[in-house]
Parts: C-alpha cells; sequence; structure tokens
C-alpha cells in the first residue's frame, strides 16, 4: 500500500482547529487531510475519532488487495496497523512529524476478514522522548478481531523537526 522508496514530501497541513490547538492533539479532520496528501494508497482510510491516547481509523476493505478466497492481504492489515499508529503518534505529538518511523512491528493474524467495513483501534502504550510503543487491534465488519498488533515508532526530538522542515 504505501511506498516505502519514495521521498518524503513536504506536509501541508491545514492550521489546527481551535479546539486541536488547546488539546495539543490533532483532530480526525486533520489527520484525514494528512492521509490524503501524503498517502495517497490509503485513500480508503478515514480517522473518524483520536486523542492523545487513541484513535479509530475505518477502511473500506472492498478498496483493498485481497488474497484468493476474499481475505485481506496480510500486508495490507499491517498497512492499516502501521498508518493508524504513525496517525495517532502525530495527533499525540500535535503536529505533523513525517520524520516518525517504523522501528518494529509485530502482528498476530487472529481471523480472515473479508472486504467490508474495517475498523482499526490504536492506543498509546508508551509515549517516550525518542520512542513511542502503540497497540493496534483491526477488526472486521462483525466486530470480529482480525489482527493484533504492536508497533514501535521512533519520533526525532521537536528542535530536529523544526530544523529540518
Amino acid at each position: 500500500m504505501r511506498d516505502a522508496g519514495g521521498p518524503i514530501r513536504q506536509v501541508d497541513v491545514p492550521a489546527p482547529a481551535a479546539s486541536s490547538v488547546a488539546s495539543g492533539t490533532l483532530s480526525p479532520d486533520e489527520l484525514n487531510a494528512l492521509v490524503q496528501r501524503q498517502f495517497p494508497d490509503y485513500a480508503a482510510c478515514r480517522v473518524t475519532d483520536a486523542s492523545g491516547t487513541h484513535l479509530l481509523m475505518e477502511a473500506d476493505g472492498a478498496r483493498l488487495r485481497t488474497r484468493p478466497g476474499g481475505t485481506i492481504s496480510g500486508p495490507e492489515q499491517a498497512g492499516l496497523v502501521d498508518l493508524a499508529a504513525f496517525l495517532l503518534i502525530n495527533a499525540r505529538l500535535g503536529r505533523v512529524t513525517p520524520m516518525a518511523l517504523t522501528t518494529s512491528l509485530q502482528i498476530s493474524y487472529l481471523n480472515r476478514p473479508r472486504p467490508g467495513l474495517l475498523r482499526t483501534h490504536a492506543r498509546m502504550a508508551k509515549f517516550g522522548r525518542r520512542l513511542c510503543v502503540v497497540l493496534a487491534e483491526l477488526s472486521d465488519e462483525a466486530g470480529d478481531l482480525a489482527a493484533s498488533a504492536t508497533v514501535t515508532y521512533s519520533v526525532p526530538p521537536a528542535d530536529a523537526a523544526r530544523r529540518s522542515g
């Protein structure tokens, strides 16, 4: 889904809404704008709720790659939990941080999700100065747990993000 070899593009996200400035987090609308601009391969995804500690994202599974037999492919499932973790970390930081990078992704595939509405719930397990750990669960339209993942991200210091931007 995501082009890992492509260059990182400059991010142009609308100014934070008054409510997100007060809370220090990016809103679902701001996160959806980020996805539209930076991750066109994830056009099937939409953040429905976000705070500094959790994020809910929906995806139209009919628009994702499937394996023979109609199961959403494993790489697509991993991509969804990785995207949710990235967006949660950006929401928590209150700023777009394109250099937040996945350092570890451990996923367990539990049930076969079929095309339909998929929901990813991501929760912040650890928010450190350099490393963030996110726990994510992917459920199918019936609410059955399809995958569970632990995603670790390396986050650059805020002053490094300002120098590179």
